[in-house]
């Protein structure tokens, strides 16, 4: 029953030529979410505004000290971050009658269906929100590279994500003093789509080396590890562009499609506040319990940590638009 609306939908599910068995689309579990950091906010309001305090490194640095003087002193600049709160949030309606005739679990459908939906407004936000970086990397070539830190990308990019560009971006990283992640051994993360990823995969440590060498997988859809590196795999959000205001998806182009986009970042990526945790919500029912509903809801919103280029924590694998 292609493109059917659940509320104006005279049919019932069954089919007996399926077996009761329902094939659901692939879906992606957040990747891009579960590198935030959580900002709790219990109590706000939507279109309030959550701060968190951002400590930079102290101006001076200690050295030696001379017995009869006084003790150095230095000073850390303190800043603030702010992010406003706001509602999410999606629904589908259904009726009675579809209900009690369908062979099948009606509100397990639906809700399996609203989850996928909720995971990919989370993870199209967050990267929105990674894609705000300042630091851009364009290959030039497969052994030449351009860095810009305005957040906008110059040159045009002509080669794939390869291994002479990771350890760029990697050095870069540890020239910036970006600290790991310690659950992980103190490595990065790379997440990108399978186009950005396909000039790497082949020199990537396999999962089965990872558990070989006493290291573990950490995190949803990581794939491999190579130069310090966690590398993950992501099907939506680095493949297609989220408005969350006009409530579309555009797919992401690149010139040469040599590649597409990519996130190199370390711990202190974007900040999360939540004000109401996501959950599913039943429609109050109306009309004598014959229109019924379910949807998803959240209250929070997301802003990256390091909104300058001398403190950012991602570096965007890029190109200009030719």
């Amino acid at each position: 029953m292609p493109g059917m609306l659940w509320s104006t939908q005279s049919g019932y599910l069954t089919n007996n030529k399926l077996n009761k068995l329902i094939q659901y689309e692939a879906q992606p579990l957040l990747k891009y979410r579960q590198f935030v950091s959580l900002k709790e906010a219990f109590g706000k309001q939507v279109g309030e505004t959550v701060n968190w305090l951002r400590v930079a490194n102290v101006s001076t640095i200690g050295g030696k000290l001379v017995e009869t003087a006084t003790m150095n002193e230095t000073q850390q600049s303190l800043s603030w971050g702010t992010l406003t709160v706001t509602e999410y949030g999606n629904a589908i309606p259904f009726t009675h009658k579809i209900e009690a005739l369908s062979q099948f679990d009606v509100e397990e459908i639906i809700r399996s269906g609203l989850m996928d939906d909720m995971v990919k407004v989370m993870d199209g936000e967050v990267e929105r929100q990674f894609n705000s970086t300042l630091l851009r990397y364009v290959g030039t070539s497969a052994s030449g590279y351009a860095l810009t830190t305005n957040g906008t990308a110059t040159a045009t990019n002509t080669s794939a994500l390869n291994l002479y560009h990771v350890k760029n971006i990697v050095d870069e990283l540890r020239r910036r003093n970006v600290p790991g992640y310690s659950q992980a051994g103190g490595d990065y993360v790379c997440i990108g789509s399978p186009t950005a990823l396909r000039g790497v995969k082949d020199a990537l440590e396999s999962i089965n080396q990872y558990t070989d060498s006493g290291v573990n997988k950490v995190w949803n859809g990581e794939i491999g590890r190579y130069y310090g590196v966690r590398f993950v795999e992501d099907t939506f959000a680095s493949l297609y562009t989220y408005n969350s205001t006009a409530r579309t998806t555009s797919a992401k182009t690149w010139p040469g499609t040599l590649s597409l986009d990519a996130y190199f970042f370390g711990q202190g990526t974007v900040r999360e506040a939540v004000v109401e945790p996501e959950h599913v919500r039943m429609k109050v029912e109306t009309d004598y319990g014959r229109s019924k509903g379910i949807g998803w809801y959240f209250i929070g919103g997301w802003k990256i940590d390091r909104e300058d280029a001398t403190n950012a924590r991602i570096i965007k694998w890029d190109s200009a638009v030719a």
